[in-house]
């Protein structure tokens, strides 16, 4: 309950925001946007994904995008309320790992609309 009620706080948002504009900008609306983008000249190899967008929209994409970041704001305030060396290290790389993870998915959206090929599959490519 006392979790619940720090995240209606509009400190612990704004603090929450400052935290994740890069996620936003990546993971959630940078690959959203290229995504529904590159789809007029792919498909989503993500087969998951890919049941999702065919059965309930390319919209769900983001529902569920903006779902996970729901979990994130979860995790954030569990972390910082928290005076654990350990999980602020936990919190930084988390974060990291999610920017990048988006940074590459939005690349390699962006090699889907203008180079006709997918990054996954130059990766396949190489390692085969």
């Amino acid at each position: 309950m006392n979790i619940l009620l720090r995240s209606l706080n509009l400190k612990h948002l704004a603090s929450f925001y400052a935290e994740v504009k890069y996620i936003l900008l990546f993971y959630v609306f940078g690959d959203f946007f290229t995504t529904m983008y590159a789809l007029q000249y792919g498909f989503e190899e993500n087969s998951i994904l890919s049941f999702v967008i065919e059965n309930f929209g390319i919209w769900s994409l983001l529902t569920l995008k903006c779902s996970f970041l729901g979990l994130v704001y979860y995790n954030y305030l569990a972390i910082k309320s928290s005076d654990s060396k350990w999980l602020n290290f936990f919190w930084s790389a988390s974060k990291k790992s999610i920017i990048t993870v988006g940074a590459f998915l939005v690349l390699n959206n962006l090699l889907v609309i203008y180079g006709s090929y997918s990054l996954i599959q130059f990766i396949r490519v190489i390692l085969i």
